[in-house]
């Protein structure tokens, strides 16, 4: 072990040998901190990796239940998913409900967060009142907003009634053409106030002189907003982009609870199919197939956005 000897002062104190630590190699240190992993891997293998891995497994076999015998089938199941008309319908009102989330939620978010970002005295009140909504359950949400749809004794159609627009008035969710955009407002109502938090954040870590700077250039307004505002969110807004894509996939509860897919599987998402033929019909290896679909989608979207944004920043 190195040491280094201490000079004596005038006072004629002795030496004292001071050790100085041993550096640890790479690999030393990685063996020692293995101890310390191996519980969370433990974890994390038993509540994350083995379900997928058999979820996979399920995938190949004519499963019907836990107790009932799982048969090796091949990629029959993947040839049912395929020639299934529902599964490529759940999946174009998958990216359909991606797509409307991410404007409307996102959208909403960013509008008001500039908004809210502009005002003085009541920019706490507004900035609480508009996060409330996600503090409430998508389950709860999706009972509030059925009655508020209800077409005899809605809030919705009776407001229209009450101002003299009652020819405006609809079956909300009972409507094939508008019942998935009607959930999708439902679930974008509930989720807006995160994504406006995130934007409200970015605006604040906006450097003030460069909009000092602009106006001193002769930019007005919307000239701030799009060479000032809108690349200092660039972050911020691969973040959110990145999160409602997420969230879009994962939609499930709002339209479980207000529409269950219908009426004729017109709101019928991959995952409430997956549910539907998991838990109604018994056919896990058929939802074991669309569970790994919806897993290569996922990854398969955040691959390709984060490539394009890579290429974007450049």
């Amino acid at each position: 072990m190195a040491t280094r000897l201490t000079t004596a002062d005038s006072h004629g104190i002795a030496p004292v040998k001071v050790a100085r630590p041993a550096r640890r190699t790479h690999r030393e240190a990685v063996a020692s901190a293995i101890p310390l992993l191996l519980p969370a891997l433990a974890i994390y293998a038993l509540f994350s990796l083995l379900p997928i891995l058999l979820t996979f497994w399920l995938s190949f076999t004519d499963s019907r239940g836990l107790n009932t015998e799982a048969n090796f089938v091949g990629l029959t199941n993947y040839g049912r998913a395929a020639a299934d008309p529902i599964v490529w319908q759940s999946l174009v009102h998958t990216f359909q409900w991606l797509l409307g989330h991410l404007l409307m939620a996102g959208g909403l978010g960013l509008v008001l967060a500039l908004l809210i970002s502009r005002l003085k005295l009541t920019r706490v009140f507004f900035r609480t009142a508009f996060f409330l909504p996600h503090l409430v359950s998508l389950a709860v949400v999706g009972v509030i907003w059925a009655n508020i749809y209800d077409p005899f004794y809605g809030l919705l159609n009776t407001g229209l009634e009450q101002i003299g627009l009652g020819a405006l008035t609809q079956g909300w969710l009972s409507d094939p053409l508008l019942v998935l955009f009607s959930v999708n407002v439902a679930s974008s109502w509930q989720g807006f106030g995160l994504y406006m938090l995130l934007f409200i954040a970015g605006l604040q870590n906006i450097d003030h002189s460069l909009y000092e700077a602009a106006e001193i250039d002769g930019a007005n307004g919307w000239q701030q907003l799009w060479h000032v505002t809108l690349p200092g969110l660039a972050e911020v807004m691969t973040f959110v982009v990145s999160l409602a894509m997420i969230n879009g996939l994962k939609g499930f509860a709002t339209v479980f609870v207000m529409t269950d897919g219908g009426p004729f599987y017109q709101s019928e998402l991959i995952t409430t199919y997956i549910h539907r033929l998991a838990f109604s019909m018994q056919d896990h290896g058929l939802a074991a197939v669309l569970c790994v679909l919806l897993s290569a989608l996922a990854i398969g979207i955040t691959v390709l956005f984060n490539r394009w944004r890579a290429r974007f920043a450049k």
